[in-house]
């Protein structure tokens, strides 16, 4: 990881040497070369297994589309607070393994490989523009210890120069995952908001890990809207 000091890095060196990085997907040794804790098939499969830039999607929340032309169904009968989302992937095969092993297993090695992909997603889309990370909830925090959005976050200012503004904040709830459609819009009301005393970039880019329902990034894009945004896109490594 990119936070550990040079003993931590000098001993995970030497473990290594006798228990080999092992993938985070099917389990096989990774060669010492590998930047992240992915074999090459996997890291292929979940690289190949984007739409694309190209791909028609839902020019709201991004989604890959089927039959329908320009907006996806749930999307023509909801409003959100943001212009568009782009998640970089569908929340399904290796691409879900990784961010399951990222967020729940805490392969906290993983942020840099999905740091680099997100990192060509903003350049190609999203060019210049200062990325606001979605706030993780409070309790969750205390709870894991770490904020899988922040690590990645970390990466991309390190690694490939990308401006970050960490602004918005969260107050404590209830959990999304435990809740539907509805619920989710509900359960996120008036839960965010830009920290006391700071404005909000003109054209923020919201990133999140998995794009679900679009209702905590949609309460984000309205708080950075109250502070001053003009237009509020989002960027998500998944889309369920």
């Amino acid at each position: 990881m990119e936070t550990l000091a040079i003993p931590g890095r000098i001993l995970l060196g030497a473990l290594s040497l006798v228990a080999p990085m092992r993938c985070a997907v099917c389990g096989q040794a990774v060669g010492r070369a590998s930047r992240w804790p992915l074999c090459g098939r996997c890291e292929a499969s979940i690289i190949d297994s984007s739409p694309g830039v190209a791909a028609p999607r839902c020019r709201v929340c991004g989604k890959p589309l089927i039959s329908e032309r320009g907006t996806c169904m749930r999307c023509r009968d909801s409003d959100f607070g943001f212009d568009s989302a782009f998640p970089l992937f569908q929340y399904s095969g290796d691409a879900r393994a990784a961010v399951l092993a990222y967020k729940s297993a805490g392969r906290r090695s993983l942020a840099p490989f999905f740091a680099t992909v997100l990192a060509e997603a903003l350049a190609s889309r999203f060019p210049g523009r200062p990325v606001v990370p979605v706030p993780p909830r409070p309790g969750k925090l205390r709870r894991k210890g770490w904020d899988q959005v922040e690590d990645i976050v970390r990466s991309l200012e390190r690694r490939h120069g990308v401006e970050a503004s960490r602004i918005l904040v969260r107050a404590d709830g209830t959990e999304q995952k435990a809740l539907g459609l509805q619920g989710r819009a509900a359960n996120m009301r008036g839960k965010i908001r830009v920290a006391e005393g700071l404005a909000s970039p003109e054209y923020p880019v919201l990133l999140d890990d998995v794009l679900t329902t679009g209702a905590t990034l949609s309460e984000c894009a309205a708080a950075l809207r109250r502070a001053g945004a003009i237009r509020v896109d989002a960027v998500a490594i998944a889309a369920d």
